[in-house]
């Protein structure tokens, strides 16, 4: 799998874990048109009108699968694997009559299941080969029971591959354009602009042993 996402060609071939969340979110939000996607955020802050999906990224793992220095400037290349989660909410489907209000069968799991095989579609996979992507379901779809009343809840666990390529001695910047420390939390600018010595040419000099 890692050799043949290095060699995709004809699309983009890198990105950073936020530009890869942004397409994974496009790909729901053209899956479920008629539902809000969002990305998890904690807390109790109120939530869109059903029906919706929560898209919840874990961190990436990374493994290094080429360094190199391209015009003076070391580059590296990543293999980057993303865990993350999609939980579909819906309004339970009810119907009226005769003065009695009846609860239809419950639809989230079906629902949420077009997304397997979505994402195993030629559609699909001709559109993250453009973006050099790979999404699996790794987990089993299940359906969440312990949600409030009237609601229904459904959730399925991915992984997204993708490639990641970086520059300068700390492997912070990303290759195209620059780093930036525009929060408290982010990792140091400082570091992000230390550049690698190296050398380009090694003159030997033999010695005799007299």
């Amino acid at each position: 799998m890692k050799q043949s996402m290095a060699r995709m060609k004809g699309g983009r071939e890198t990105m950073t874990e936020a530009e890869c969340r942004a397409e994974i979110r496009k790909f729901f939000m053209e899956l479920y048109p008629a539902c809000t996607v969002i990305y998890s955020y904690p807390g109790n802050a109120a939530r869109p009108p059903a029906p919706y999906v929560v898209l919840d990224f874990n961190a990436a793992d990374s493994s290094q699968i080429d360094e190199y220095v391209d015009d003076g400037i070391l580059q590296q290349t990543w293999y980057m694997t993303m865990p993350f989660s999609a939980e579909l909410v819906a309004q339970s489907k009810v119907v009226h009559g005769g003065g009695v209000k009846k609860a239809l069968p419950s639809t989230v799991v079906d629902d949420l299941a077009q997304s397997i095989r979505f994402f195993q579609s030629p559609y699909a996979e001709d559109k993250m080969r453009l973006l050099n992507i790979s999404v699996t379901a790794t987990g089993n779809l299940e359906q969440i029971y312990n949600s409030v009343s009237g609601v229904e809840r459904a959730r399925c666990s991915f992984s997204v591959d993708f490639i990641q390529s970086t520059k300068e001695y700390a492997a912070l910047h990303p290759q195209d354009g620059e780093y930036i420390a525009d929060h408290d939390s982010a990792a140091s600018k400082k570091l992000a602009d230390m550049q690698a010595g190296y050398f380009t040419e090694v003159e030997i000099e033999p010695q005799i042993k007299e």
